[in-house]
């Protein structure tokens, strides 16, 4: 339940053409009564037109432990889809309790796991 809100924020925030750019499991509140989630810190979020992709110039933007491999590039294009990475990230960490790419605390190594995969 409380997961499926996750994902209904994010597709309120991607109707209205807002891509979060930062989920993490800090970035997502739950109510006291543990019925509520809200999604927090869009200080990296970005506005898109609508059909439109985004062209970052930089790799910063967000938590590189959470980042889609294709925001890991220079120059590069993308979507709102970078979120849903994230969320599956943060649905991965839920089931298991540990982060899919948990290494030794590298972030090198953090990198070349996520771009295998």
């Amino acid at each position: 339940m409380l997961y499926k809100q996750i994902l209904e924020g994010l597709a309120y925030l991607h109707e209205q053409h807002i891509c979060h750019r930062d989920i993490k499991p800090s970035n997502i509140l739950i109510s006291k009564d543990k019925k509520r989630v809200v999604l927090v810190d869009f200080n990296v979020a970005k506005s898109v037109n609508e059909g439109d992709m985004m062209l970052m110039y930089t790799k910063t933007a967000g938590t590189l432990a959470f980042a889609a491999p294709e925001r890991l590039v220079d120059n590069c294009v993308y979507s709102e889809k970078v979120d849903i990475w994230a969320a599956g990230i943060v649905l991965v960490m839920l089931l298991t309790g540990s982060h899919p790419f948990e290494t030794t605390g590298m972030t090198v190594k953090l990198i070349e796991d996520i771009m295998k995969s």
